[in-house]
């Protein structure tokens, strides 16, 4: 062995470690979180905002890895020949071949590339100053680089990605909440939020059965004392049926009114007190018709059917509960939507309880989604008639019962887990 191949051992080592250099920092650029390195920026971080303006030129930027890796590992290569043709003039060719193999492998792509993953804005970081001189030493092999990809682009029929999907963001927000970055709350909060435009009003209204509402002709005391029976501090007006809604009247305002009339105010008009009413279509979305309200400056709307009828009511109250969770007023009666008899078991749920939030309970799929918006209407479609107290019916591996009906329907529907999954249960 000669002692002249000194330099050219400490030579290839160099290459090896630049090489390691440009594998961790191409891992580091591909694998960072923006949103993380901006935040790191917007609060001085200086490093950061190199890093951010080397990814906003990421082609430029990938091209001088590129580059700079291939000229090291050629050079490491062309070195070990070298080398070893000059220790080992038979075996030297196959020797280099296969050690430089194995050392780039482990020492310049596996390990650099697993280390930058575990850390990619550190590593971005640290590397941005230097390949930032890269950049601009390799300028025109960069900007050669950079036609031939726009010719390819060009040339091949190939579409760039889209951004994010929805159901991508939403796989990330499991996995973010699987690996403890987000708490439970924040998780259904942010999920509410990304499905927020999917769900139509039909989804959350309060049906035309459950409304209360009085008619314009009725008395004052009648009125008052509808007031005094529900928890609500508004109500619908009509006239002569429910589908000619006239308005909302509030409490507030038909206190004062009464107070006009003792006081034999010649002005005092009840239809002079009604708030204006949103009317809207079940099909409108939640996220467009809480800008419609916050727009018209409304608390309610009236859900109407294809033909004019009036299908029921949703409040901003619902629309807000609907994002981040049951919203509670200080007079509200609070009524449970079920009742757990053994968890994952053994449930009872009232008929009034969105299919939502029991599908949850009981993992099942929303496959018939659009059909039923309520445990009632669950019941309605399997049984293909209005549910009577004793119904009985099968779907996946539950069985269903109906333990109390009224005139709509289901009152209380008991859920129990069944041995072996049927498709029908008599």
């Amino acid at each position: 062995m000669d002692d002249s191949y000194v330099g050219s051992i400490f030579l290839f080592i160099a290459c090896v470690l630049f090489s390691a250099y440009f594998s961790a920092s191409e891992t580091a650029f591909t694998s960072l979180n923006q949103i993380r390195l901006k935040n790191e920026a917007d609060l001085g971080d200086k490093k950061a905002k190199r890093a951010l303006a080397l990814q906003s030129q990421f082609d430029s930027l990938l091209s001088t890895i590129l580059i700079g890796n291939n000229i090291v590992n050629i050079g490491a290569s062309a070195i070990a020949t070298v080398v070893l043709l000059a220790w080992f003039p038979k075996q030297g060719a196959t020797l280099s071949t296969v050690l430089t193999t194995i050392i780039l492998l482990f020492c310049s792509e596996i390990t650099p590339k697993l280390i930058a993953k575990l850390a990619p804005e550190s590593i971005a970081k640290l590397s941005a100053p230097f390949l930032k001189a890269i950049m601009f030493l390799l300028k025109p092999l960069v900007w050669l680089i950079n036609q031939w990809q726009k010719l390819i682009k060009r040339i091949l029929p190939l579409k760039a990605q889209a951004g994010i999907s929805e159901q991508e963001l939403l796989f990330m927000v499991d996995e973010a909440r699987l690996g403890g970055s987000i708490e439970k709350d924040e998780h259904r909060l942010v999920k509410a939020a990304i499905n927020f435009d999917d769900r139509t009003v039909a989804s959350i209204l309060t049906p035309r059965v459950d409304l209360v509402a009085v008619d314009i002709a009725d008395s004052d005391q009648i009125i008052d004392e509808t007031f005094m029976d529900n928890p609500y501090s508004r109500l619908l007006v009509y006239e002569d049926q429910i589908d000619h809604i006239l308005g909302v009247l509030h409490e507030r305002d038909f206190n004062r009114y009464l107070r006009a009339k003792l006081e034999d105010d010649p002005t005092a008009n009840i239809e002079s007190i009604l708030s204006d009413v949103l009317f809207i279509p079940q099909t409108m979305t939640l996220a467009r018709l809480l800008h419609k309200m916050q727009k018209q400056k409304v608390h309610m709307a009236v859900v109407r059917d294809e033909h004019g009828g009036v299908m029921g009511i949703v409040t901003m109250e619902d629309v807000l509960e609907a994002l981040v969770g049951e919203i509670w007023d200080e007079d509200e009666v609070i009524i449970n939507d079920y009742e757990v008899m053994i968890p994952d078991q053994h449930y009872q749920f009232n008929g009034s309880c969105s299919t939502e939030k029991a599908f949850v309970l009981l993992h099942m799929p929303q496959i018939e989604k659009g059909l039923y918006h309520t445990i009632n209407g669950f019941a309605m479609h399997h049984l293909a008639k209005i549910p009577e107290k004793g119904d009985r019916f099968s779907v996946g591996e539950w069985n269903f019962k109906v333990l109390e009906d009224d005139r709509q329907g289901v009152e209380v529907l008991d859920v129990v887990l069944q041995s072996e999954p049927l498709t029908h249960l008599d």
